[in-house]
């Protein structure tokens, strides 16, 4: 009894797992989208790694030890030639001499300390000015990706609402559809105005299912933007209402100078400065200090470990003074193509500024257009069901053709197409504008 309780159980518990759903506004899905779209986690990685390379960099001027040890094994001694009468042999002749023994070690620690070097102190600071234009590239990242989620949510909701539309026009026409049939039972209509009508609800039961599936695609790819598992089921907790209130003002705004771009030129341009920098200090001394310690030990047999056997130690501290002469003008021509690299840095971060710029115009007057457009096909909705209506009351009291009303339905639906897409247009053009202004 016990076992199949717990059977039981766990059949009950598995749909609550499986079908759970959960729910996201708009700013919790873009939230949800900055910890876990792929692209702004390769953009935090790139940070990690900025700063590893500062590490790096940093670690030439610390303090650097470092131990070895030397075994040398001579199968045979070399031989020097020594002249002869030092021995008391005849002049001009030599005699052949082998010096030093078969078994040597050697085992020490070498010690430097950078003390001056200008070129890594400039390399030090431009490392981590590339932190922070990584870290511009970042919030760019973030940006688009905020951007894709909106205009994917937005898609998601006019899908959604474009599914309402069609289910509202299913049973108005539903319910026109038994009327009609009534009223061709009593012969006040022909057969044929039941087939029309019925055509037109098995057209529109197609555009439904349609819609749905579009529906269902739009979700899937907004949970890809946000980087979620695209077989968790989410619900849209905002509504197309609010998002058409998420108004962005248009006059003497000068927000958009925070967008990311701005800090990704400035930084680049600080950093090809620094590399005109780096190549200037070249040209300056470098200044190490270097000590070590060895001890070696001499044998004929392989008996190291013997402590009765002497060690012979040396030592020494000193420093190394690197001052450059002539390099056959490396660094002259690396400092002039900094420099030409400097210049074009300059010239592109005017030129993207002025770029900005035009984006801005150009999406102020999209997002104008589009509101225009939108405020227009509402109108058009309200006079073509207010047509559609007029039209349905003439069919039923007779005064009316069967054509005229299918006209005035082919009409509405038309129109109410055409309020989709345009509702689509000023949504995506409003976050266009909001991204373009640096609210995204």
């Amino acid at each position: 009894m016990y076992k199949q309780l717990k059977v039981l159980m766990i059949v009950l518990c598995v749909p609550a797992v499986v079908f759970a759903q959960q729910s996201f506004t708009l700013q919790q899905a873009q939230d949800y989208g900055v910890q876990n779209n792929i692209a702004t986690k390769t953009a935090a990685l790139d940070i990690l790694g900025a700063e590893a390379t500062v590490g790096e960099r940093l670690s030439v001027g610390l303090p650097q030890l470092s131990a070895s040890v030397d075994y040398q094994n001579f199968l045979k001694l070399p031989t020097s030639l020594i002249p002869a009468e030092f021995f008391g042999g005849e002049a001009g002749e030599f005699a052949e001499v082998q010096f030093g023994t078969k078994q040597n070690v050697t085992a020490g620690l070498s010690f430097s300390q950078l003390i001056f070097n200008g070129s890594w102190l400039v390399g030090l600071n431009a490392a981590k000015t590339y932190v922070g234009l990584i870290e511009g590239q970042q919030k760019l990242s973030e940006s688009e990706v905020k951007k894709n989620i909106e205009i994917a949510y937005y898609t998601a909701l006019i899908s959604a609402e474009s599914e309402t539309i069609w289910q509202k026009n299913i049973e108005n026409l539903s319910k026109t559809l038994t009327e009609v049939k009534a009223m061709n039972k009593e012969g006040f209509v022909e057969e044929i105005d039941v087939d029309r009508l019925q055509i037109s609800l098995s057209n529109l039961q197609t555009n439904l299912e349609n819609v749905q599936r579009q529906t269902d695609l739009a979700k899937t790819y907004l949970k890809f933007q946000m980087g979620m598992d695209v077989n968790t089921e989410i619900i849209l907790a905002d509504s197309l209402n609010g998002a058409q209130d998420n108004f962005v003002a248009l006059e003497n705004d000068q927000h958009y100078l925070n967008r990311p771009e701005f800090e990704i030129l400035e930084t680049t341009r600080i950093l090809n400065e620094l590399n005109v920098k780096v190549n200037k200090a070249g040209y300056l001394p470098s200044l190490v200090l270097i000590g070590s310690y060895q001890q070696n030990a001499q044998r004929n047999e392989f008996d190291f470990f013997n402590a009765n056997q002497p060690w012979f130690e040396t030592a020494l501290v000193g420093v190394s003074l690197q001052i450059p002469i002539f390099d056959g003008l490396q660094k002259k021509n690396a400092i002039e193509n900094a420099q030409i690299g400097l210049q074009k840095a300059e010239l592109i971060q005017r030129n993207a500024t002025q770029g900005i710029l035009l984006e801005i115009e150009k999406t102020k007057t999209d997002y104008l257009n589009a509101q225009n457009e939108l405020n227009n096909q509402l109108s058009n909705i309200q006079l073509a069901e207010k047509i559609y209506n007029v039209s349905m009351v003439k069919y039923r009291e007779g005064v009316g053709s069967s054509l005229e009303l299918t006209t005035a339905e082919s009409a509405l639906y038309q129109i109410q197409g055409a309020y989709i897409g345009a509702l689509f247009n000023y949504l995506s053009a409003q976050t266009n504008l909001k991204k373009a202004l640096g609210y995204i």
